[in-house]
């Protein structure tokens, strides 16, 4: 769940991303901080470098990330056309742009976008991908599109090799608009945890820069909604750990994520939501959500089950193998109310 908190206190509409007021100071002045803008760009209605409009083609035509942005980028499509119209399930009919991402196999980021919210009477609804050398927008792998409305669209990249990168800007209403950009490559292990990382160093901390639940400390810590910022399950000698979360209350379906491990081949796993008072749950308006396992390459292992006598999520999964996973908790429409949830996982021969 993301932080309801930061919601009021940064004026619009999640939690993780939060308005820097001196966002314009500097753009595109300073490539020491990853930022090449040696293209022939323009400056649009004060609102930083231009996006480019279309992907791929040279790449003296982009802005350029190379590293962290030092601060939110202000961009706007306006003057732009609709080059992609759909990307996932649903139609994206705004006008899109692009910026490009320099990457090394291995390199992991985090991008943000919003509306820019010092832009009055925008109705905007940000949809945020990630496309390839190819620049083909048929698999749609790197995308978010969590939020109805303007909310905050965000996730996180791991790069599969060296190469070059387009991070599009589009919106599911037509026409243009103003939108502030963040993108984070993340250094896990140097002790400074960086946007994107849910923490880098200390004794809950692992060297994935994953926060450790396990009995003594079983409930979320945020943000755990992808994997790179997946909570890590610690199980105890018994094997069996409950872990204690709330989804929801907001525009946007953003999921819950545990990482664990299995130690064995042939492991059993059993999944189950608990009530309050420790018992099983009985009743499937307890569990609006479904329990999905994916492996270490985001591949649905299993998921969309449910007990047949009381509609309740669940999971059971035989003869796993050893193997690092993570566990989903996801939801298709916003759920218009947080849900509290006791999540019960036993590994087992």
């Amino acid at each position: 769940m993301r932080l309801a908190l930061l919601l009021a206190l940064s004026g619009f509409t999640t939690g993780c991303f939060v308005v820097d007021t001196g966002h314009l100071e500097g753009l595109g002045q300073d490539d020491d901080a990853g930022i090449s803008t040696d293209a022939d760009t323009t400056t649009d209605s004060g609102t930083g470098d231009q996006l480019n409009d279309a992907c791929g083609g040279n790449i003296a035509d982009y802005v350029v990330l190379r590293t962290s942005t030092p601060s939110q980028l202000a961009f706007s499509t306006r003057s732009l056309s609709n080059r992609v119209s759909s990307c996932g399930s649903r139609s994206a009919p705004g006008n899109d742009g692009f910026v490009a991402i320099e990457v090394q196999a291995g390199d992991q980021w985090h991008f943000h976008v919003i509306p820019d919210p010092s832009v009055a009477g925008q109705d905007r609804d940000p949809f945020l991908y990630l496309l390839d050398s190819t620049c083909r927008n048929t698999a749609c792998e790197h995308a978010s599109d969590a939020c109805v409305g303007a909310g905050d669209e965000h996730f996180a990249f791991v790069a599969p090799r060296n190469g070059t990168w387009y991070l599009g800007i589009d919106d599911r209403n037509e026409g243009g608009g103003d939108y502030l950009l963040g993108a984070y490559r993340l250094f896990c292990g140097d002790g400074e945890p960086e946007h994107g990382e849910a923490c880098d160093g200390g004794g809950t901390c692992n060297t994935e820069c994953r926060e450790v639940l396990n009995v003594g400390r079983a409930s979320e810590q945020l943000p755990n909604d992808n994997e790179i910022e997946a909570n890590f399950l610690e199980f105890p000698a018994s094997n069996s750990l409950t872990v204690s979360g709330i989804l929801g209350g907001d525009a946007c379906t953003y999921p819950d994520v545990y990482n664990f491990a299995v130690a064995n081949d042939g492991t059993n796993l059993v999944m189950e939501i608990l009530k309050s008072d420790g018992s099983v749950c009985d009743s499937g308006s307890l569990t609006p959500f479904d329990i999905v396992l994916r492996n270490s390459a985001g591949e649905i292992r299993a998921g969309m089950q449910t007990n047949a006598s009381t509609g309740c999520a669940e999971l059971r999964v035989a003869d796993v193998t050893a193997a690092s996973y993570f566990v989903y908790l996801e939801h298709d429409e916003p759920l218009d109310r947080p849900v509290s949830y006791s999540l019960r996982i036993t590994q087992s021969l």
